[in-house]
């Protein structure tokens, strides 16, 4: 045991990100994205904040009424894909979704991953595939941490997941997402499918409370402490 407990000690800041269910899922092709509030085109919602590269890496999205009014409204998967993180991260995250998404540029499959942060409830689960404009969370506040509002990124590299640490934070790795979006709304149409990896993380790793793969449905209204007390 103290073998064990020395192995946990050793653990430092990241872990790779294993699934003991699914390795990889097929999916369909999105033909177009759309925008992950308000949907399709982000009716009555603003960016209170925008993308900018190495510094705020995605877009903070809000209510025109004010942040308040945003609490528990529908998040949006912007394109078809697959749920490749679906869990509480706790600290400055709480509950987040990453979905894998492939579609056709320039006569070849690409892929993003899109990120949704800050959520109050994580409707979807890891493995799981989605259409565009399927309702998979809610807006929340990082349990308690910030005013309600959605923080949505893009990203190139598909390593990255929650973890913004170890990548430079410029266009090889991020899109402007507004930009990404508004330029991708509508693709080619094609019945092929692609296998998509649901590992490869760097996955964060801290004391206290562990990330855990959410319950479908799960919501935590609270804040909790980073230190687990």
């Amino acid at each position: 045991m103290s073998g064990l407990f020395l192995l946990v000690g050793l653990t430092i800041a990241f872990a790779p990100l294993v699934n003991a269910q699914l390795t990889e899922v097929s999916t369909q092709l999105t033909d177009g994205f759309d925008y992950p509030v308000g949907k399709p085109n982000a009716e009555k919602f603003y960016k209170s904040r925008g993308f900018t590269p190495h510094g705020h890496l995605g877009e903070d999205w809000v209510r025109q009424e004010g942040s308040g009014v945003a609490f528990r409204n529908p998040v949006y998967s912007v394109g078809t894909g697959v749920v490749t993180l679906a869990r509480d991260f706790r600290r400055a995250w709480g509950n987040a979704v990453v979905i894998r998404h492939a579609f056709l540029e320039d006569g070849r499959v690409q892929y993003v991953d899109s990120l949704y942060g800050h959520l109050d409830r994580i409707l979807v689960s890891e493995g799981q595939r989605v259409t565009r404009g399927q309702q998979i969370g809610t807006i929340g506040t990082a349990h308690g941490l910030y005013p309600p509002h959605l923080h949505f990124e893009i990203h190139h590299n598909l390593t990255i997941g929650v973890v913004h640490t170890g990548f430079a934070g410029d266009y090889s790795n991020y899109a402007d997402p507004t930009q990404f979006l508004d330029s991708h709304r509508v693709l080619k149409r094609s019945p092929q499918t692609v296998v998509v990896a649901l590992s490869g993380y760097a996955m964060p790793s801290f004391a206290g409370i562990p990330a855990r793969p959410a319950a479908v449905g799960q919501r935590f209204g609270r804040a909790i402490s980073f230190t687990g007390q």
